[in-house]
């Protein structure tokens, strides 16, 4: 539909965050369900070369693709949705999302895709090291807290870092000795936006 974002992703995946910044911002999207099998068909390429999810459609047809410039569109876009320019705080959200998007998202992806790092043989060494990398940027992320990462309310940023807990291996890994993150967490679980994001995809309020 002209003139509404389209949002190409899975349910539990990397676009989930940008549902929640589109509902935060009050803007109009239509979700688009793309399967993993579908994510390498021609038709799908066509759209991203790099054959994965998420990919951003505005409303004049432009495509976005990779999760930082997508980010990026969208605090731009919506200014609400981060602190203002040349807010102290605003250096820290990029900060922040440095460190997510170059360091713990690739402590999860070689625990999951180890297949994409080394061969079948070295999976679980993969997988220890990788546990041991989450562990490092975790006990950082719990640092930077308080209570959210830019301050006493969550902003795109927050919702973007609550994405990327849920894809730990053991939910308990994520909170045990971090008082902060545990809160944290807690506290996005049943935020209003996660929660309509959430129960918008058939899951239970608050998973």
């Amino acid at each position: 539909m002209a003139g509404r974002y389209q949002v190409m992703g899975r349910s539990i995946a990397g676009s989930f965050f940008i549902e929640c910044l589109l509902r935060e911002a009050g803007a109009e999207y239509d979700f688009i369900h793309i399967a993993r099998k579908q994510s390498k068909t021609p038709e799908f390429l066509a759209t991203n070369p790099l054959g994965r999810i998420p990919v951003l459609v505005t409303p004049d047809g432009h495509q976005i693709i990779e999760t930082i410039a997508i980010f990026t569109h969208l605090v731009e876009r919506f200014p609400s949705l981060a602190p203002a320019s040349g807010d102290l705080q605003r250096d820290r959200m990029w900060q922040h999302l440095a460190v997510l998007g170059t360091s713990l998202y690739t402590s999860f992806h070689r625990y999951h895709h180890s297949y994409y790092v080394g061969p079948e043989e070295m999976f679980d060494t993969i997988r220890d090291y990788a546990r041991t990398e989450m562990a490092r940027w975790l006990d950082y992320m719990e640092t930077q807290l308080d209570p959210f990462l830019t301050g006493a309310a969550p902003m795109a940023a927050d919702f973007y870092f609550f994405m990327m807990t849920r894809w730990a291996p053991e939910p308990e890994m994520v909170v045990d000795g971090r008082p902060r993150l545990a809160a944290f967490i807690e506290a996005m679980r049943f935020h209003p936006t996660v929660e309509s994001v959430t129960v918008g995809h058939g899951r239970p309020s608050g998973s």
